[in-house]
């Protein structure tokens, strides 16, 4: 190779190094002017916002002193230093808007203490029942009288319905009245003599002619026994038959561990009865026909 190839040959080096190194400070330039220019956007947005919260700021403006020169012998940088329109109206105005939210309480503000509970809050008395109930008698008779003469015409319903759940199987299905009449209104008085608190029943008696009473069992039980019957035809399942245990068939009380086996042990004593002592001694045994003794 000869000296002059090795002369343009370095010189064309140079050349090459000469440029990287002025790409690299345009680059770094450009860089730190954006730099620049996103903290000064930023405190303009930051003093907007204080200044819509609280009275503006009397701040000296900064600004622009930084110039960079740069040579650009081969007109590289200034194609692309022009290209750069800046930043757009649309960001700026979009990233200018602040938000605003209010908390504000749903509760009524303006509500009104009376003159008794302002007193009671500014006095250091702890109130007492007596207050408490004199209060709520008071707003008793706030009430109006419409509002008492609903609440009777309620319960009056309210009573009205009940009964006609309770008496519904005793009206007839061909009359609309709702009132029961003939003997149903004697059943009617008498499940309401119930509800009230009565012990017994109007139609139980206790004396009567065994004739009567047996008469009147014998139709209850033949009254049920078609009603079991037409509900097995029908296919109609209903509750088991309760049996009613006699007096006679319960059960005598068992005794205790060393009790005697005949009569009651009480105070000390045992006391024994004459079927107690009838049972122990036996049948008696009585004199022959004529009542005379044989002779030998």
């Amino acid at each position: 190779m000869n000296s002059r190839g090795l002369i343009s040959y370095a010189d064309n080096m140079k050349e090459a190094v000469v440029k990287r190194r002025k790409t690299s400070r345009s680059s770094t330039g450009t860089r730190d002017a954006n730099s620049e220019t996103e903290a000064d956007h930023s405190n303009d947005l930051l003093r907007k916002f204080f200044e819509s919260r609280f009275q503006p700021l009397d701040m000296p403006t900064n600004q622009a002193t930084t110039s960079q020169i740069y040579d650009d012998e081969d007109g590289e940088n200034c194609g692309s230093e022009d290209d750069f329109e800046g930043f757009s109206d649309n960001e700026s105005e979009s990233e200018e808007e602040v938000m605003v939210v209010e908390h504000v309480d749903a509760r009524k503000e303006d509500v009104l203490l009376d003159k008794q509970t302002r007193k009671a809050l500014l006095s250091a008395k702890i109130p007492t029942s007596a207050d408490l109930s004199a209060s709520t008698n008071n707003k008793k008779d706030t009430k109006s009288k419409e509002e008492v003469d609903n609440e009777t015409e309620n319960l009056q319903n309210d009573l009205a319905l009940q009964r006609l759940l309770k008496e519904s199987h005793l009206l007839d299905s061909d009359s609309s009245d709702l009132n029961p009449t003939g003997k149903n209104r004697h059943k009617a008085l008498d499940l309401r003599l119930l509800a009230l608190g009565a012990k017994k029943s109007i139609f139980e008696q206790k004396k009567m002619p065994k004739s009567h009473r047996e008469g009147i069992q014998s139709k209850a039980i033949k009254t049920e026994t078609n009603r079991r019957r037409e509900a097995r035809e029908n296919g109609i399942i209903l509750e088991k038959p309760v049996f009613k245990q006699s007096k006679s068939s319960t059960k005598r009380r068992e005794r205790g561990v060393g009790a005697p086996a005949v009569g009651k042990f009480s105070g000390g004593t045992l006391r024994l009865s004459k079927h107690d002592l009838a049972s122990i001694q036996g049948p008696s045994r009585k004199a022959g026909r004529g009542g005379k003794k044989r002779s030998r």
